[in-house]
Formats: C-alpha cells, structure tokens, sequence
C-alpha cells in the first residue's frame, strides 16, 4: 500500500452531483492523443525474487501431481509469469454465412503458458482443471479446435514438432517436461517472443466432447510444417494424464465480431455465428471444472459453519469460536481465538507453495490490562515469512524466525519485530504504545527485502531486511503469564492475504456498441474505491493523479458523486464492476483506481488502464 493521505487529493470540493458520466463525455472535445488499448493478462507484476524457469524446476521434481500444481497455483496468483505471455496476440477468423462475410477477433497468448522470466521460463504442461482455474481467474477460455487451427495459421513463428517416444522416455516426468522446453528455444532461436507461436504443443481445447466425457481431456493440435496436426480431437486421456506435449493457451473471453464486442460463450452458442469460432457446431457446454485451489487472494472471515480456508495449520492446539467484547468490526458475535489453553505459544498459519512477497492484514482485539503486569503479559499479532512451523515469537523448545507485528496486554506496546535465532529485535527506532483496549488492524507487507509494518491504517515502519526471505504466515499468540488463568488468546474477526500491488482496474469497452465495462478486483473485502477517469491524460503516463491528468474540478466531482463508476465498497470477493452504454464511439479513455482503507490513511492504487470506446 502506498501512504498517501486521501486528504491531500487536491480539488477535494463538497455537494457537488453530476450523473454517470456526464462530465467524463464533456471533456471528450478536449482529448488530444488516442488512447491504446493492449489486451493484457492482468495479474499482479511479477516480484523481483521469484524463482526463474530453470530454478522451479528442481521444486517440482518428484512432487506428485496435486502437489505439484498447488505449487504453481501460487506462482500463478503471484504472477511469476514472463512479461511476454501478458500481452495478448489478436487472431481474426472468416466465414461466409447466408451469403454474407463475418469476421471474428480474438486474442490469445503468443505461447503456452508457463512460469518464470523473459530470459529463462519453463512451458508448463498441466491438467486441464488447472488451466481452467487460471482460465476462469483471467476472464479467459481455452481455445477450440477451429481456433486452434486458426492460431496456427496466422503464427508468425511456425515450429517443426519434436516428439519423444513413450517406449524410451518417461512422457509424465517433470524433467522432459522442461528437456521438451528447452528444445523448443533452441529451435525458436532468435525469434521475437512477442510473435505469436504454433507447433510446438497439443492443445488442451474447449469442445462439444467435455459435457458428454466428464474426467477427460480434450487435445487437439501439434501441426506439421504443411498444417497437418498429429493430434486429432481426442478424449482419450483423463484429467490426471499430463504428459510432455499438452500445454495451455489462455484466449480473452471478450471477442470482436462484426465490429461489435461480445464474448466467445456467446458466439460458440449462437446457431450462426458459432462457425467463426468452431467446427463441431454450436454448443455452450464445453467447459472443465476448475480446480478449487486455494491461492491468493486468501480471505478468512472465521464464520460460525467453519473456517473457510482449508490451508490452516495449528502449532498444538485448534482455536476456537468465543464471544467478543467489545464487539468485532464485521459485527459477527462469535470471533476466532488463538491460544493453547496449557500456556506458551499458539498460533494458525499458511504454508502455500513458495511464499515470498505477500501482504497479510488481521483485525485483532487489542485487551490492555495493566492491572496484570505483576503477574505476566499476553503478546497477540501477525507474522509473515515463518520458518519455524509458526513459533511466532518462540516457544520453550523453539527460537522464533519470522517478522512479526504485535501488540502486548501490560503496557500497550507495539513492536515490529525480527525474530531470529532466539533473538527478538524491534525494528521501530523508538517504542510505540497504544495503551487501550480496542480491535486494530494488523497489516505487514514484504516484498524483496523491504518490509513496511502498518497499524490502523498508520504506516508504523518502512525496514530493510534480508534475515528471511520467504516462508509461512499467519496469526500469533504468545503468553508470559505465572497464572496460566489470566490468558485471553489474540482473537480474530477477519484475514486477508495477496500479494503486495495485486489491486487491479481492468477498463475496457462493454458488450455492443459504445459500451463502457470497468472492473476492480483483488482487493482487500469492505475497502473503499475511488476511480478516476479522463479523456486528456496530457503527460500520460507520469500524470500528477498516479499516471493521470484529470482536472481539479472533474477528480473533485467522481469523487463527491457518489457514482458507482467512480466510488463504492469492494464486495466479499474484494470486487467491484459497473458497465453502462451508448456512449459515443472513438473517444480515447484513461482511468486508475485507487483502493482506500476503511482509515482513510492508505491509498493503493492499480495501473492505469487504457481504451477507445467502440
């Protein structure tokens, strides 16, 4: 989160109303250059210590297949992807239809997806339930047999097939996995990576044949140099084969036909138009069950019915629901507690594939109680970057090693903590205290070696600290008490974990004509979101209003609207859209988003996002 205060935005004016977007159009005879508009995947930007593509291979090596791909689900969700793989590629297909031409547009990957950097990644063969989850998080759909060959056509790199025989090689091992991978770079050689690509894998398709074979994969492809595939459409794999040539190519859901924005679902189902994007006639079910794996956004609400994630792990003993007073934030009565009724440490933790860079907030209850400091204090808090199966700040046999954030019941203190080898350093440079009882908001962010501690929405610390670079994180509790009586446990309302930056603002044109669709997500559930929209960026992309040029009168009017285009809560997922239309055609668009904490004191704000309305 950037600490920016929301009352220096500038122009901040009182009573002002105007309606959906009537002073955005008014500024439409104003714009002065044309806005791009590059279909991208949005995922959060990659962090500068994820592994490459060489350095997850020996992390996968062994692991079985479920594993294997909880692993990548994490690198996915943290956006461990090449910059290349973001950007889309467009694919335009023809057909003649009651003696009329239409032409269709898609935009697909340039390769098949796979994990790591531009210089060294590693292709990814996966099940087709995982795809379809890395799919469905994208607002992508995986191509059909006619798009394959279509993308196969129009590729500008067309690369010779290289087959390895079942009878000598072990088809399903991690290690000809990225044998065929690089294999497949030394026959690209230097070849842009922007380019699209083809012939080099089977795809795993969408098709009529899913609804009728539930548990199998559809493949299709892997083309000769003449167009031929050496795969027809073929079901004859389970979801659990996954072998060296399948590989994933992730296609927008959103496609052009006609001039017109619609959607593949739509065009696959219609009795005409489905021949732009398919051969097997129209069908509408055609999709495979997405993996339910659990990967950031990570959201616990601690509910009556259970726990909502099942990734929890206790130190000794499982928490358990307790009345609150005073009450939580969310309302609910019943709260999660954290403690080991025999004294010491307790705590609950996450462990998920290869945690590195990740913010992590808590709503905790903060007990003051002076009146015990004879006798002993409790310590409550978060903890990121875990090495210890979650020993918090240390147990009676083991030294913690972690960063915590916490608070302790006898004196109010907060500390910023470096927990290593039995050695607990407060990073502050002078104590903080808040000597009452309350529920605050706990959020500790870590990216590389930079940490930044937060509390209530107040920046406490920004640190450099290289001591634990990756790990397990959770909630923490830790009693110094003689009386094991006295102890409470840190009590928590709600949890939320993503990678730090992962709020996205997806703007980009709305189904039929002059169609407007804007799109919050990864957010943080409950926050507030203010938009900011202009059609003259003037120094966009290095505007005063992060990357933007909007007026001082019209940032002022979004934000007094009230519009849902403009300000609103992010809902239980952490999202927010709003579509409108009829808006005139050609006008060139630029618009951030900016997520608030409910303190008002933390600005994160997404990348600016870009279109012409059509």
């Amino acid at each position: 989160m950037i600490g920016t205060s929301i009352d220096r935005l500038p122009g901040r004016a009182r009573g002002v109303r105007i309606a959906a977007l009537t002073s955005l159009l008014a500024l439409a005879s104003c714009a002065q250059i044309g806005a791009q508009e590059p279909m991208e995947l949005v995922l959060p930007p990659r962090a500068d210590n994820a592994p490459s593509g060489s350095a997850l291979l020996p992390a996968l090596v062994g692991l079985p297949l479920a594993d294997r791909e909880e692993l990548l689900a994490h690198e996915f969700a943290a956006g461990n992807l090449p910059a290349f793989l973001r950007r889309l590629v467009p694919v335009t297909t023809q057909a003649t239809i009651a003696g009329r031409t239409h032409s269709a547009t898609f935009w697909c990957t340039p390769d098949y997806l796979g994990f790591g950097t531009d210089a060294d990644w590693f292709r990814m063969p996966i099940t087709p339930t995982f795809a379809q989850h890395c799919a469905d998080a994208l607002d992508c759909v995986l191509p059909t047999r006619r798009m394959v060959d279509a993308i196969w056509a129009q590729a500008a790199v067309k690369l010779a097939p290289f087959p390895y025989s079942p009878s000598v090689h072990d088809i399903l091992a991690v290690e000809l996995f990225h044998r065929h991978h690089l294999q497949i770079e030394s026959q690209r050689g230097t070849a842009s990576r922007s380019l699209l690509v083809a012939g080099i894998k089977k795809d795993l398709v969408a098709s009529a044949l899913i609804g009728s074979w539930p548990d199998r994969v559809v493949i299709y492809g892997w083309h000769y140099q003449n167009g031929t595939p050496i795969q027809p459409l073929s079901k004859v794999h389970t979801f659990g084969h996954v072998d060296y040539s399948h590989g994933a190519r992730l296609v927008a859901r959103r496609v052009v036909v006609d001039g017109v924005t619609t959607t593949i679902d739509a065009v696959l189902a219609d009795p005409s138009l489905h021949v732009l994007l398919s051969d097997e006639g129209p069908f509408a079910s055609w999709r495979y069950p997405a993996q339910a794996a659990e990967s950031f956004p990570l959201r616990e609400r601690f509910p009556a019915s259970g726990r909502e994630l099942a990734s929890w792990r206790a130190k000794f003993t499982q928490p358990v629901l307790v009345g609150s007073q005073p009450a939580a934030p969310s309302g609910d009565p019943l709260v999660l507690r954290i403690m080991d009724p025999a004294g010491g440490t307790e705590s609950l933790r996450i462990d998920r594939g290869l945690v590195r860079d990740v913010g992590v907030q808590a709503d905790l209850l903060c007990e003051y109680r002076p009146e015990l400091a004879g006798n002993g204090f409790e310590r409550l808090g978060i903890f990121v970057r875990d090495r210890a199966n979650g020993a918090f700040d240390g147990t009676l046999s083991q030294a913690g090693a972690c960063y915590a954030l916490t608070f302790d019941s006898h004196d109010g203190r907060v500390r910023c903590l470096r927990c290593a080898g039995g050695v607990l350093t407060d990073l502050l440079p002078s104590p903080r205290s808040f000597p009452s009882t309350a529920w605050r908001r706990f959020r500790i962010e870590a990216r590389g070696d930079r940490l930044a501690f937060f509390l209530d929405g107040e920046r406490l610390l920004d640190a450099t600290d290289a001591t634990h670079a990756q790990g397990a994180f959770g909630i923490g509790y830790h009693e110094y008490f003689a009386t094991n009586a006295h102890q409470r446990g840190t009590r928590a309302d709600a949890f939320f974990a993503d990678v730090p930056g992962a709020f996205s603002f997806v703007m980009r044109p709305g189904l039929g004509n002059g169609g407007l669709e804007l799109r919050r997500s990864r957010g943080i559930p409950g926050d507030l979101y203010f938009t900011a929209i202009t059609v003259a960026p003037g120094a966009f992309p290095n505007g005063w209003f992060f990357g933007l040029d909007p007026s001082h009168d019209a940032l002022a009017a979004f934000l007094a609207s009230g519009h849902p285009a403009f300000l609103g809560v992010l809902d239980a997922d952490g999202s927010h859209g709003f579509s409108t239309w009829g808006l005139p055609l050609g006008i060139p668009l630029q618009g951030v988003s900016v997520e608030l904490d409910p303190s008002a004191r933390l600005l994160l704000p997404s990348r600016v996002a870009a279109m012409t309305t059509r």
